[in-house]
């Protein structure tokens, strides 16, 4: 059985009130109680931040790609009649959406949103083939219309929200109080309504508060005595807040010298200005009403166990959430003798009339006054609190939901016409027959066709997204251009089981990735259409790969990452090194601070792939000391790169003096560096070597493959200009994959001199060769090369002329290390391995770093500024 929740009800301002945490706790505890069946959720997109919070409260419960994300035309809040046609299509495009998931049962968390915000709910707004739960806190408004529904436009809304409910096949009551005022309100059959109870999580329970901490909470709300708390949850008129405020007052003042009323709740402005008039009016001095706005859920079960007493005057609810917290915190609680208050706090001795602010005042006195009381209440309670389970509320839903599937062909709130009305068709035939006051204006029916397609894109197979933008742009031939071009090849070529490679890029200046495909096509010697590239369209279950180097890109395009991340995308860079960062003297100015920018975005997805384990020790100690906020966890891994360059999208092409310079490589030994000419390859080095070596009459050749990259300017004009050019000294920029593989052969020995890479392939593409190697002893090149290698230190020219003079003097006995016993990855091995790590997020080589070890360290700094 599919189970499909709807929780917007965590998502609106609800999140701040007993309905959010309800919402919330009760789907974790039936994803967590679901036996053989599934749980599948659904979020609005017109709430962004919260879609990342139940993600997050989601994690390692259910599959990232079962939480669904649907888009609506905005605004759709019903509060202005300007959106009344918004809100009816809204309506009919989500359960188009729902429909297409293919549920057995769709629990809506909370009905009544939507109208103070852009929230959407209903049942049979589009077909009445959906089978559908409501949860039912309360019916309020129904009952005291006066109070609540004072206008025509709160009435049509509340109205047509109770249409949805007599619409839903089941109701799922949170009290008993609630059930038998629905059915009696509804004329509902009784077996439609099933009270599935309530429950609080187990953060709230009795703690030890350290001295520290109890002053550090005193000086924070303004708290200066003991506390009489209330948490009301709102401040609407049946909270009866001026009746605990009138009832405070008539204690005894000897009571309220030594208390103070807090009142714990998020709080707006004019309610704050309220209820200080109320406590003029009351006679209260100010220090003996707190009100302390919002708390945080730490701080509010620190509070509970602070306070001396807790008082739940209202004079109705759905359930009462705030007393069982307070009594699983072990904190003497009474509260109101009506409604569902009795069924919580479940002893007569510790109720009051509600209506009657003496009841209140002598209860409280006589709680505060009698210590023995206070202990039965906290023993009470603390029993009392047992009886309440997230776990029973789940399995009840469940086990309900289960019993009525066989009959589900004679529910009278079907319709013959689910299957009918699956198809695009039927929707927009649907959305014609809307009728309000104000038609739809062309940039409604433009957002709605947006919110169709993006609602229908689940129609994709799965995508693995392959971000080259470097590559489509230039290919600079730089060692991360190589990767990028051989991990691309084996993808398209061999794509993974269950994936479609799809190609993409971005630029700065337009928002969002596009498909590459006619680059694609020319990549694989095709002949490419004529067709522009198109926006990526993705559903949950895709992966995107920042396979290619842009830092820039990246950034630009962080907002629309963070979208498709949102709706169920994961997303992983491959990390090539963090030198822009670790050595920055190195880089343009500059280049430091958007590499710095790049990797703390990065690290807001779901995980990175370093090309070597060094590297991905650097990015973990990276994180730990600049920090990194998140939610969810963050996974760091790595994969060797691949080195059989005639598998590679290699590069083809030899230059007419080819043979030439190959045959002078062969008649003296031959030191091959390759890479980019840049500050910290160490080129500069090692051709000062090779001029101290040549006046002293060593005979070899330095030949440096690589095209001039930054600040080398001085270093490239010596090369030019040098005499044994062209003798003894072969520069060859920029050359083909084929000409490498042929210096390679010709040479004698790889000299490594870098100070600093992520990988090192050409230690692994000299080893394929058997050319011995000569490498700085860095971590990653005894990472990649172990023993391998023969490794030098130190960064003048001397200590490398001297290694290369020890070196020859050991190769003429034949007593150098030798790379033949290197092991090496072919690409198409090293791709399988990337493939593994980002489809499978519990890959034993995944290190996972908890939101609690990414701490922001610079944001504490900049806060402190």
């Amino acid at each position: 059985m599919r189970i499909l929740v709807d929780l917007q009800g965590a998502q609106t301002e609800s999140r701040f009130r007993g309905i959010g945490r309800y919402s919330l706790s009760l789907a974790l505890a039936m994803a967590r109680n679901v036996g053989e069946h599934e749980i599948w959720l659904t979020v609005s997109a017109a709430f962004p931040e919260s879609v990342l919070t139940i993600r997050h409260a989601f994690e390692g419960l259910i599959p990232q790609e079962h939480i669904r994300v649907f888009e609506v035309p905005t605004p759709i809040a019903e509060v202005n009649s300007a959106n009344a046609w918004r809100a009816r299509a809204a309506e009919k495009i989500r359960e188009h959406f729902l429909q297409q998931l293919k549920p057995d049962v769709v629990h809506v968390s909370s009905l009544f949103e939507g109208y103070i915000d852009d929230a959407v709910t209903s049942v049979g707004a589009f077909t009445l083939g959906i089978n559908t739960a409501v949860t039912l806190y309360d019916l309020i408004p129904l009952l005291d219309q006066e109070t609540y529904l004072p206008t025509d436009t709160q009435r049509d809304y509340y109205f047509r929200k109770v249409q949805s409910l007599k619409n839903a096949r089941l109701l799922l009551a949170i009290s008993e109080s609630s059930r038998c005022e629905a059915i009696n309100a509804l004329q509902l059959a009784e077996d439609r309504i099933v009270n599935i109870s309530s429950a609080i999580d187990d953060s709230f329970h009795p703690i030890a508060l350290s001295e520290v901490r109890t002053q550090q909470l005193r000086r924070c709300y303004g708290i200066q005595r003991k506390m009489v708390m209330s948490a009301p949850g709102g401040f609407d008129q049946r909270k009866n807040l001026d009746g605990l405020i009138d009832a405070y007052a008539l204690l005894p003042s000897e009571l309220r010298a030594s208390h103070q009323l807090v009142i714990v709740s998020k709080i707006s402005d004019g309610d704050r200005a309220n209820l200080q008039r109320l406590r003029k009016q009351a006679g209260l001095a100010e220090d003996e009403l707190v009100l302390t706005g919002y708390v945080s859920d730490d701080d509010l079960v620190s509070l509970y166990n602070l306070a001396t007493l807790f008082v739940f005057p209202s004079k109705y609810e759905g359930f009462g959430l705030p007393a069982l917290e307070a009594m699983a915190c072990g904190t003497p609680t009474i509260g109101s003798n009506g409604s569902s208050v009795p069924e919580v706090i479940g002893w007569d001795d510790a109720l009051f009339d509600p209506a009657s602010e003496q009841s209140i005042a002598n209860k409280m006195a006589q709680v505060l006054t009698d210590g023995g009381l206070r202990g039965q209440l906290r023993k009470h309670g603390l029993q009392q609190a047992k009886s309440f389970s997230w776990m029973a509320s789940a399995k009840r839903a469940i086990s309900v939901f289960e019993s009525q599937q066989p009959s589900r062909s004679t529910n009278k709130c079907e319709s013959s016409d689910t299957a009918d009305r699956s198809g695009l068709t039927p929707l927009l035939e649907s959305l014609a027959e809307i009728t309000t006051s104000l038609k739809a204006s062309d940039s409604d029916l433009l957002a709605v066709a947006r919110a169709i397609a993006f609602n229908t894109s689940g129609d994709i197979s799965g995508q693995l997204l392959i971000d080259i933008s470097e590559l489509i742009q230039r290919d600079a031939k730089t060692g991360i251009q190589r990767v990028t071009r051989s991990i691309l090849r084996e993808l398209l070529v061999h794509p993974p089981d269950g994936y479609r490679i799809e190609p993409v890029y971005a630029t700065t200046d337009r928002p969002g990735y596009r498909y590459a495909r006619r680059f694609t096509q020319q990549f694989l010697g095709q002949l490419p259409d004529d067709k522009e590239d198109e926006p990526i369209e993705t559903q949950p279950g895709d992966i995107f790969l920042g396979l290619d180097l842009q830092a820039h890109v990246v950034n630009a395009q962080n907002p629309h990452l963070e979208m498709i991340h949102r709706n169920g995308v994961a997303i992983y860079f491959v990390v090539h090194d963090l030198l822009p960062i670790t050595m920055p003297h190195y880089f343009a100015p500059g280049t430091a601070a958007v590499h710095e920018k790049w990797l703390r975005t990065i690290c807001n997805f779901d995980g990175v792939i370093c090309v070597s384990q060094t590297i991905a020790e650097e990015v973990a100690n990276r994180l730990s000391s600049i920090g990194q906020e998140r939610m969810r966890p963050f996974r760091i891994g790595w994969s060797h790169n691949g080195a059989d360059l005639e598998n590679s999208a290699s590069t083809r092409g030899l230059p007419n003096d080819a043979e030439a310079v190959l045959a002078s490589l062969t008649t003296r030994p031959s030191f091959l560096t390759v890479g980019t000419i840049e500050p910290r390859k160490g080129h500069a080095l090692a051709f000062a070597a090779f001029e101290q070596l040549w006046q002293e009459g060593v005979d070899a050749n330095l030949v440096i493959v690589g095209k001039q990259g930054w600040m080398v300017e001085a270093l490239v004009e010596k090369l030019r200009r040098c005499p044994e050019r062209g003798k003894r000294l072969f520069w060859l920029e920029a050359i083909s994959d084929e000409y490498l593989e042929k210096v390679y052969a010709a040479s004698t020995c790889l000299i490594a001199a870098s100070e600093g890479e992520g990988f090192g392939l050409p230690l692994i593409e000299a080893a394929r060769h058997k050319l011995a190697i000569i490498a700085r002893d860095i971590p990653v090149f005894r990472e990649v090369a172990g023993p391998f290698a023969s490794y030098f230190s130190g960064k003048s020219p001397n200590a490398l002329a001297e290694a290369v003079q020890n070196w020859l003097d050991s190769w003429r006995t034949g007593d150098v290390p030798s790379s033949s016993g290197m092991t090496w990855l072919t690409w198409a091995e090293s791709t399988k391995n990337l493939v593994a790590l980002v489809t499978d997020s519990e890959h034993p080589r995944w290190t996972c770093v908890s939101p609690t070890d990414c701490l922001s360290q610079i944001s504490k700094e900049e806060e402190g500024k």
